[in-house]
């Protein structure tokens, strides 16, 4: 029989995840079919139920869930405790369990594009569901210097806070410095309901050595990346990260080990 996975999210309709992960299983020979379900946010528990008792196998969680989803299912993994929310649940035996794979598949992509975040100094705008668990996997990495700007201050001096308690890195919540190498929109000023909108208006301290990241892949090219561009910074979007994301995922799910030669495939047959 054909086991079932999918994506949770509101909105869900511009996700590329059953793409990539329907891509997967055809490459592999899995028997898994991958779908988008719209979960609005008053409805999570109950869809979360709902899930289980249809016995999916797994299913990823984005925007606006990954928090809140914590308190709908059995157990949370370690690792997603320290980074504070979940976006992969893996059915095992009735039971939901969560993981985080955003912050190694964030850190993974810039890898992939020849970026070294441990010798950079990182100004991050969020603090929330995305930007946690990508700006502690910066700290453990030793990243150089993190600053995280939030639109509300008091989150962006809770998640220092968090980080200091977790592996005794500080992170700053002010800008202290004229220039950085790495700049990463976490929020979701860019896409949706926001698109054309940007958490920056200018970028003073981006030159020809800062390189923008944006973790929207859709829109292509956000108003923050066009902000960097016109700065001179090397751009890159979101697709990487959802494909590295997604590729952890996967294995997950399904146990199977996705083969690093199949990436540039994955980036060709989901995009295009």
């Amino acid at each position: 029989m054909t086991k079932k996975l999918g994506v949770i999210g509101w909105p869900i309709s511009h996700s590329f995840s059953p793409k990539l992960h329907n891509f997967i299983s055809k490459e592999l020979g899995y028997d898994y079919v991958y779908e988008a379900i719209a979960v609005k946010p008053e409805e999570l528990g109950m869809q979360v139920n709902n899930l289980k008792n249809t016995g999916i196998c797994g299913f990823n969680v984005t925007a606006p869930h990954k928090i809140e989803i914590m308190k709908y299912i059995d157990a949370v993994s370690d690792t997603a405790k320290t980074f504070g929310s979940v976006n992969t649940v893996v059915n095992r035996c009735g039971k939901l369990i969560g993981y985080n794979t955003d912050a190694e598949g964030f850190y993974r992509s810039l890898r992939y594009y020849g970026i070294t975040p441990e010798s950079d100094d990182i100004l991050v705008y969020g603090a929330g569901g995305v930007a946690r668990p990508a700006v502690m996997y910066l700290a453990k990495k030793g990243a150089r210097s993190i600053t995280v700007i939030n639109r509300t201050k008091e989150r962006a001096q809770s998640l220092r806070s968090v980080i200091k308690d977790d592996c005794g890195y500080d992170i700053n919540t002010e800008m202290r410095l004229t220039h950085y190498d790495l700049v990463v929109n976490c929020t979701s000023l860019g896409m949706g309901k926001n698109i054309g909108l940007s958490p920056v208006s200018e970028m003073p301290f981006a030159d020809a050595g800062t390189v923008a990241v944006d973790m929207i892949y859709n829109p292509e090219q956000t108003a923050f990346l066009k902000i960097a561009e016109s700065k001179g910074a090397r751009i890159i979007n979101g697709k990487a990260m959802l494909i590295f994301q997604g590729i952890l995922a996967y294995e997950l799910f399904t146990g199977a080990k996705v083969p690093d030669a199949m990436t540039d495939r994955i980036f060709k047959e989901v995009f295009g």
